[in-house]
């Protein structure tokens, strides 16, 4: 059975986590709409977002289920399962491993982070920055043993990624 690995598929997840009775796509897309914070974060378009709820379906951690309206057609209410709960807490305890991923996945883990548990939240912070740390360190590792050569593209890569890392660090920091 396919897991989610995508950011998105875990920001449905968190959505879901706080819709009591269920979110229909149309309410879940609202929050990826431009001004909306997690729409800063992350653009997903409808057809996009029933595609991740189709993935995450098959895995079994969220349901769907068929509400009629009337004369209208029935709309699909989907909801979090228990194993798609806890999948969600275990992905929001975990600090991401690249600099690259802070933009994206992190943000989204500390969205919701912040509005599941404060401690859970110092928590994330307190874990990325040490693993942002470790990262700093090799990086500086392996830009002193980076042999300069003719047009230095090498080093250049390995600098941006430490700037990067440190401006990450600054920033972690002042959460």
């Amino acid at each position: 059975m396919p897991r989610p690995t995508q950011p998105a598929e875990y920001a449905i997840l968190g959505l879901l986590y706080f819709e009591e009775g269920g979110g229909h796509g149309y309410d879940l897309a609202r929050h990826f709409a431009d001004g909306q914070p997690l729409g800063d974060v992350l653009k997903l378009e409808p057809g996009m977002l029933y595609h991740h709820l189709k993935k995450l379906g098959r895995t079994g951690w969220v349901t769907v289920d068929i509400e009629p309206q009337g004369t209208r057609p029935p709309r699909q209410v989907y909801t979090l399962t228990d194993e798609g709960k806890d999948a969600l807490l275990r992905w929001l305890r975990e600090p991401v491993q690249h600099t690259r991923e802070i933009r994206l996945d992190f943000l989204i883990k500390l969205y919701f982070a912040r509005m599941l548990d404060q401690k859970l939240a110092s928590d994330l912070i307190a874990g990325q920055l040490t693993t942002s740390r470790e990262t700093e360190a090799g990086l500086e590792s392996r830009l002193a043993e980076e042999p300069i050569t003719s047009d230095g593209f090498g080093r250049q890569v390995i600098e941006l990624r430490l700037l990067q890392t440190r401006a990450a660090i600054a920033w972690l920091e002042s959460l």
